[in-house]
């Protein structure tokens, strides 16, 4: 008799859930009216809260059957959805449509199914790109750069206010959960934790609209277009956060993949030069630091409780980095 296998069970309990946004036809209601009939449909990501789906579609109207299409649907069972749709439709209208910096372009929402419809967006990632020499792949740090700067220019979109007491909350979590699994930094990641607050506390640069999660899993591009992706964490708030959040999680994936955190190092200069270039504000440059101070904490949670690796043998330099962006945080450098 087989044992119980409460991993497996959780997957299969996903996978079902994720199917059933596969039941019916995708919305379509921004494309061309006319029958829309499905060749494939898969799960390409069976998540307990956002499940993403696919299908191929052909439309027939009166001029004939189009060529294959690809939809992308990704379901929000605790809500969001219609939000999500509205903003993409609100930054395609922004000029975030048929230039290369891009959003995808939305097709429809079902409120039954709270599911959202999107074009596909190219197949490589920035973060694949980590797999070579970071060197090489800069330059496309600096179009990631030019993208946000010029997300950080759009305005009258509506999205939500970042809660003022959200980086407290958030950084007494992490710094509460790491304290449990590492004793014996315990004192260092509660000064670290309140110096973190305090270098945030002073950051200055304008409220914009920012991603929430800008970072090279969410960035797709090929040689024509860099496409961003997922904004379900979009929000007004300090420009310096996306930033200081795309620069962490650079760092932290570079080392991932090369075993020292200066292996991306110049993605992050090509990355600061290209948001410059594009009119990005110089005082969310100067506030980045802070915010790459608690993107490591975030990173370091992240790996260590919610998603635990087997080998936490980089978590000293990843204690160090975090020092460090606080001190380059209250010295004023970029990094």
């Amino acid at each position: 008799m087989n044992a119980p296998n409460p991993d497996g069970d959780v997957r299969a309990q996903r996978y079902a859930i994720a199917e059933t946004l596969l039941a019916s036809p995708p919305p379509l209601d921004a494309l061309a009216p006319g029958r829309a009939e499905v060749l494939t449909r898969s799960v390409v990501h069976a998540s307990r809260s956002r499940p993403v789906v696919r299908w191929t579609v052909t439309l027939e109207s009166r001029s004939g059957t189009s060529a294959p299409l690809a939809v992308i649907g990704k379901g929000y069972r605790a809500g969001g959805g219609e939000q999500a749709w509205r903003l993409l439709r609100s930054l395609r209208q922004a000029g975030f449509g048929d230039s290369e910096l891009r959003v995808p372009a939305p097709y429809g929402f079902d409120p039954s199914r709270q599911l959202l419809t999107q074009e596909e967006a190219p197949g490589t990632t920035l973060h694949s790109l980590l797999d070579g020499d970071p060197r090489s792949a800069a330059p496309e740090a600096g179009r990631a750069g030019r993208w946000l700067a010029r997300l950080h220019q759009v305005q009258g979109v509506h999205a939500p206010e970042l809660a003022a007491d959200f980086e407290r909350r958030k950084l007494t979590e992490y710094a509460e959960a790491l304290a449990g699994l590492l004793p014996r930094a315990a004192g260092r990641l509660a000064e670290l934790t309140a110096a973190t607050l305090e270098e945030l506390a002073k950051a200055g640069g304008s409220r914009v609209l920012t991603h929430g999660d800008f970072q090279p899993k969410n960035i797709h591009l090929d040689r024509h277009r860099l496409v961003v992706i997922d904004f379900d964490r979009a929000a007004w708030a300090p420009a310096g956060r996306d930033l200081g959040h795309f620069i962490g999680q650079t760092l932290t994936m570079g080392a991932s993949r090369h075993g020292n955190l200066a292996a991306a190092a110049p993605w992050v200069d090509a990355f600061l030069e290209g948001y410059s270039g594009a009119g990005g504000e110089e005082d969310a440059v100067r506030s980045a630091p802070a915010y790459v101070a608690r993107t490591f904490a975030e990173v370091l949670f992240y790996r260590l409780v919610v998603r635990p690796v087997a080998d936490s043998s980089f978590v000293p330099d990843w204690l160090d980095s975090w020092e460090g962006a606080v001190g380059a945080a209250a010295g004023g450098r970029h990094r």
